[in-house]
């Protein structure tokens, strides 16, 4: 093989060919030759004839076909990052840069002559900070012109220049937002889904769960509070029967293991073994129905009464009457329960027969509350809260059956049924057995949402918890509406971070079919705090058991109430031709007016703030026929009943009292109306004189004493200036912060003054007698007497005033009526000193 140089030493532009002919391989270096042309390049003219060599390769199987290594997973990352790194910068960065200088250029130039300027001013320093000041100024004043129409706070949102800290208007209509049917509903079922009388295991079921649903929903200052109280339940050892065994009472005996399905009174005694005695039926029980009997001369002593509940008297009251009268025992005959086109004959109605109207709570300590205290009990016997015979229940089916072995004997009441004849009566035999707890715990919890500038000032929202039974439409609403609340007010404290000018509480109370227990050893633990702070409370029971609106409060509050229903819409069954607002079916049920009474008589947890404490309290509610303390009280029937299909009328009540909180709690000057207090004064110093004369007419023996009213007609009309002079200043105070948008020191001072002063101005009426005729009946302006009715709807005077004068003109005391008309009289006109200072 041979191969051709090139003369000028260039290489060849194809490689030579290979000669297979050739006697030898061309000679390499290895081989021994040190020419440096033995690659056959020239480097000069000259050639050569000799072939170059074959050099030989050695092959390294292992090196050819091992796998080429990668490099690790950081290494590979961090090159990623680089060149992500590398082209944001070349690709933003740097281009931007680009566009800023001459931005920069320009500021160079005029904070150039920007300098220069000051200096010709003056002092930079001095120049630079005035400039600040007027910046800062300017700034405050576009935000002021344009403002945050999405704020509630006064501050930013416009809402203190209309006289409050915060939007409420946007606060009331976002809260109605949170009202929940669905969790309405469900709360309903499940606290209506065991009986929980007070004291059981499901009461304290029921009271962990309203625990857990405060804390759940943001209320921080949650108390779980344990009180100690007498306690009865149900043994089923308890029977009625003739004597002859022909009839026979079903009380839910021992083939019964269902406590709540036994009949029982509570705070009853157990009778003192068996009662064999003849037996009278006495209708209602009320005084007309007893005294007919008596007209008759009728002597029920060591009889066994039958009188049926209802009627205007309360059935503690009933008791006591016959214990008066010398009856041995009472059997309370339960109403029919009606249900959806029908009646049930066969249930039993309980109630407490606990003297509630000489004094609410612990019967075995009246006026005292037992928690934090070393006082005993007192004896049986001895206290006046106790009732002194045994009383039973039976169904409408058992007591009729009873009544009707009487014939048509003795008084026609003019039900169908007669009294009977003692001395052809038939007789009874009647055992009550009831299991006696000295001292049981009962627990009431209560939640709190501190405020912001006056947290010692609070208003309280309290329901029953504990039931006789099932209790669906009874505390099981009332809880259910208080869950809502709840619920409602934390949801604005974290939607707007809103906290109240005021305190708000929570409280569900237990035992309140135990002689309302629980709510009266609480006011009285805390009686001296609860006269100081507290101004208002809502009760929230029996929310909705019918179709009429019930609307019962305090003068002061009265025209809040009706500023929340306007606000509040109808269901679209509701409306009608104008009636858009709940405000408008009110006045529509109502004859076209939009009075408001306070004729809160009923045993409800209101009883002791108004009667011990003189705080103002409210209720709003749908009412109806409905039957509460049997076990027909069930979901189910609220359901079958379609009492509230969807718990529309639910939301409506919890909407009202909702607004009527904010209000009380969030404007800056407590919305006390005084002017309305002093109207229904006179109203009802109108009706006291009514009263006092129809007693008067109807004493046996002449009446002596002189009334006189005018030192108390004198005493109103002070409170009416005055009132109107607080007015005044309320107005000005709001007319000034419209137009400054600003409250001064001085000003806030004499705000929060006026505010406790308001506070104050009920304690002015509340009795510091040790030995008062009713231990739990303090408030001289407003209250039960004690032989009220239980409830003021068909009745002729306005019960809920001047409880003591009431009862002193009841008993014939007419001189003791007198000293308590002047006595009222110099506290109306030492509780104007309160709200007037000046006057």
């Amino acid at each position: 093989m041979s191969y051709e140089r090139l003369s000028n030493g260039s290489l060849p532009s194809l490689p030579p060919a290979y000669d297979s002919n050739s006697e030898s391989p061309p000679r390499t270096s290895r081989d021994g030759d040190d020419d440096d042309t033995g690659y056959g390049f020239a480097s000069g003219s000259g050639s050569s004839n000799v072939a170059p060599p074959i050099e030989q390769f050695e092959i390294d199987d292992d090196e050819v076909y091992e796998p080429v290594k990668r490099d690790s997973v950081i290494k590979r990352f961090v090159f990623v990052s680089k060149r992500c790194a590398f082209t944001f910068r070349d690709k933003v960065v740097d281009p931007v840069v680009r566009c800023l200088d001459p931005i920069y250029e320009v500021y160079n130039y005029f904070h150039r002559h920007y300098e220069s300027s000051l200096l010709k001013l003056g002092n930079p320093l001095v120049v630079k900070r005035l400039l600040y000041v007027f910046l800062v100024v300017m700034l405050m004043f576009v935000v002021s012109e344009n403002e945050n129409t999405d704020g509630i706070n006064g501050t930013s949102g416009g809402a203190f220049s209309s006289g409050h800290f915060y939007d409420t208007d946007k606060l009331g209509d976002t809260l109605a937002h949170y009202i929940e049917g669905r969790t309405l509903q469900e709360n309903l079922q499940y606290l209506s889904s065991m009986p929980h009388m007070a004291g059981t295991m499901g009461d304290l079921a029921l009271a962990r769960y309203v625990e857990s649903y405060f804390t759940n929903n943001g209320i921080t200052n949650v108390d779980f509070h344990e009180l100690e109280t007498f306690l009865n339940f149900p043994t089923g050892d308890s029977y009625l029967r003739l004597a002859d065994g022909s009839l026979s009472a079903s009380l839910g005996g021992r083939d019964n293991v269902h406590e709540q399905l036994m009949a029982f009174n509570p705070n009853s005694p157990s009778s003192d073994g068996e009662i064999e005695a003849p037996f009278i039926y006495g209708n209602h029980g009320d005084p007309e129905d007893l005294q007919k009997l008596l007209h008759e001369r009728m002597d029920l002593k060591g009889a066994i009464l039958f009188v049926k509940y209802g009627g205007e008297t309360p059935e503690a009251n009933k008791v006591y009457a016959a214990t008066q009268l010398g009856v041995k025992a009472v059997v309370f005959i339960s109403p029919k329960v009606p249900f959806a086109g029908d009646a049930a004959d066969d249930t039993i109605k309980k109630t407490n027969v606990g003297l509630w109207r000489y004094s609410a709570g612990d019967v075995l300590r009246p006026g005292w509350s037992k928690h934090g205290t070393y006082f005993s009990n007192t004896d049986w016997e001895h206290s006046k809260a106790t009732p002194k015979i045994p009383s039973i229940p039976v169904s409408w089916k058992d007591g009729m059956a009873f009544v009707s072995k009487l014939k048509n004997q003795g008084v026609d009441f003019g039900d169908g049924f007669f009294s009977g004849s003692l001395d052809k009566n038939p007789k009874i035999k009647l055992v009550v057995k009831n299991t006696e707890r000295m001292t049981h715990p009962i627990w009431n919890i209560v939640g709190h949402i501190p405020g912001r500038e006056q947290p010692e000032k609070g208003v309280l929202f309290g329901a029953a918890r504990d039931s006789s039974c099932y209790g669906a439409m009874s505390s099981a609403s009332g809880t259910a509406a208080l869950l809502e609340l709840v619920k409602i007010f934390s949801g604005l404290q974290r939607k707007y971070n809103w906290t109240p000018t005021r305190s708000l509480y929570f409280v569900s109370f237990d035992g309140t079919e135990n002689n309302l227990a629980g709510c009266a050893k609480w006011v009285e633990a805390r009686k001296d705090s609860l006269i100081s702070e507290g101004y208002t409370y809502i009760d929230i029971n029996g929310l909705v058991t019918g179709d009429k609106l019930s609307i019962e409060a305090h003068p002061f509050v009265q025209n809040i109430i009706k500023d929340a229903m306007k606000k509040v819409s109808l269901t679209e069954d509701q409306k009608s031709g104008s009636l858009q607002s709940l405000y408008d079916l009110y006045k529509s049920r109502n004859q076209g007016k939009d009075d408001i009474s306070y004729s809160m008589l009923e045993e409800r947890n209101y009883v002791p703030f108004i009667n011990e404490i003189n705080m103002p309290a409210m209720e709003v509610a749908y009412k109806g026929d409905f039957v509460e303390g049997t076990c027909a009280d069930t979901f189910r029937t609220f359901t079958d009943k379609k009492v509230d299909p969807e718990v529309k009328k639910h939301k409506q009540v919890v909407e009202v009292l909702a607004r009527v909180g904010l209000e009380l709690v969030e404007n800056p000057m407590i919305p006390f109306d005084f002017e309305s207090l002093a109207n229904d004064l006179s109203d009802h110093q109108k009706d006291l004189e009514k009263y006092i004369s129809d007693q008067i007419k109807a004493y046996p023996s002449p009446v002596t004493t002189k009334f006189s009213f005018d030192g108390l007609k004198r005493a109103i009309d002070k409170l009416r200036r005055d009132a109107h002079q607080m007015r005044i200043r309320q107005v000005d105070w709001k007319n000034f912060i419209e137009h400054s948008g600003m409250e001064p020191p001085v000003f806030a001072a004499t705000r929060r003054s006026m505010n406790q002063n308001m506070v104050l101005f009920d304690s002015y009426f509340l009795s510091n007698e040790a030995s008062r005729p009713r231990v739990g009946y303090a408030n001289y302006l407003f209250g039960a007497p004690f032989d009220a009715p239980s409830t003021d709807d068909s009745s002729k005077y306005h019960w809920n005033s001047f409880p003591m004068v009431r009862d002193a003109a009841a008993k014939g005391k007419f001189g003791d009526a007198q000293s308590e008309i002047d006595r009222v009289a110099s506290l109306i006109e030492s509780a104007c000193a309160a709200i007037n200072p000046m006057g």
